[in-house]
């Protein structure tokens, strides 16, 4: 007995080392056209320079068996020039590096977002965006000029189409990280008080989505949380807060992510946070404030290993399915899959409830919580819908054209 429990143990140890973690059973039976998309929380590989592909060594096989996978990339892909140097207002931060993009490749992470509050330097923005190119890897958050940092990226698996749009709500010093009309950066949202977006920057949102609609089937928006905003984002004034508590979302959360929904947007999520945060179902549709971290190896963080790995089900061309798991990193670092119905899971699914303002229905399905389902008969009919209101938005964005005589 003692034996056979040492054993037990010894593997359970191992399991990271020796390759990781079997692929996570997934409930429910969806057909083979379905697709089945993860999104993880933040990466980061600071610490693992030396081999970048072990950063989900417990999660790979179940990353590897999902149509498509999207995550927050913290970090840009250049050589670093060390600590104070890389941000000077993040003393502490480097550059992972352009061998980090092995970490992408190794686990299917197709697609990242790259605004967030450590894209640093327009250059090296630039430089970072080439080493994803390089590799096939689709990006959104940032490119050549405030166009290109708000253009979408477009996926598509099994002839479904869905487009991602990521903004970023905190960052340094803005001559070296936000997109202007002829400079490199990311695309923001400005949020001086925690409560309100400014509504040049909420127009701009709302203008992506608009052009992005009739182009895909599903449509993803995410943003890098302003945590309280930093110290210098806002030059001389300094940005307010209602209290820094990061397991709660700021007002300005839910205007972003309601005014997403809105207009066209079928989900929402958050992350920067370094926690999670609660959910909800906003007009039939789903909204996760924050999923935390997946791999991140920054130095500082060891303590923040909670996560949120949400997996999105998507049938006739509309959302049928969102479900997620919780996750933590174990004594090596490694990020893996929890149990929700026990232990350290139970807990961070109870984590979710508390900190939802309106938690919509959640149950345990198998090994995953499931937070937002429509029959099949829904999906079909929101698929016809949105079949109608994509032809509406064609036509009237062609209405110029066909009155010229151009078809």
């Amino acid at each position: 007995m003692k034996t056979s429990l040492l054993t037990a143990l010894l593997m359970a140890g191992l399991s990271g080392a020796i390759g990781g973690d079997a692929a996570w059973k997934w409930s429910g039976h969806f057909g083979d056209k379905a697709v089945e998309m993860l999104i993880i929380g933040d990466i980061q590989v600071h610490s693992r320079r030396a081999d970048p592909t072990t950063a989900f060594n417990r999660m790979r096989d179940t990353l590897k068996k999902a149509d498509l996978v999207y995550a927050n990339l913290e970090g840009l892909l250049v050589k670093s020039a060390g600590t104070t140097i890389d941000i000077p207002d993040k003393p502490e931060w480097t550059h992972p590096g352009p061998d980090g993009v092995k970490a992408l490749i190794a686990s299917n992470i197709a697609v990242v977002g790259v605004a967030n509050n450590v894209a640093s330097g327009r250059a090296n923005i630039l430089e970072s965006l080439s080493v994803l190119d390089a590799n096939g890897i689709l990006h959104t958050g940032a490119g050549r000029n405030i166009d290109e940092a708000h253009k979408p990226a477009i996926v598509e698996r099994s002839g479904v189409k869905i487009g991602f749009l990521q903004y970023t709500a905190r960052w340094y010093q803005e001559k070296d990280m936000i997109a202007t009309a002829t400079e490199a950066g990311v695309a923001k949202i400005t949020s001086l008080d925690g409560i309100t977006i400014a509504a040049v920057d909420l127009d701009r949102v709302k203008s992506d989505i608009r052009k992005l609609r009739p182009l895909v089937d599903i449509v993803v928006v995410s943003h890098h949380n302003r945590d309280g905003s930093t110290a210098v984002q806002f030059g001389a004034i300094r940005g307010t807060s209602a209290g820094r508590d990061r397991s709660k979302s700021e007002d300005y959360q839910k205007q972003l992510a309601r005014t997403a929904l809105d207009t066209g947007a079928d989900l929402v999520f958050g992350h920067g946070t370094h926690t999670i945060q609660g959910v909800e179902v906003y007009n039939g549709k789903p909204i996760l404030y924050a999923i935390g971290h997946s791999t991140f190896d920054q130095p500082g963080y060891e303590k923040s290993t909670d996560g949120l790995a949400a997996r999105v089900v998507i049938q006739n061309k509309a959302i049928r399915r969102v479900s997620f798991v919780p996750v933590t990193r174990d004594g090596n670092n490694d990020v893996y899959l929890l149990d929700p119905s026990e232990g350290e899971g139970a807990k961070l699914v109870q984590w979710v409830k508390e900190r939802s303002a309106a938690p919509p229905p959640m149950r345990i399905d198998g090994h995953e919580v499931v937070m937002f389902e429509k029959p099949p008969a829904a999906t079909i009919a929101a698929y016809q819908r949105k079949e109608t209101n994509s032809r509406s938005l064609l036509g009237e964005a062609l209405g110029p054209f066909r009155s010229n005589g151009q078809r």
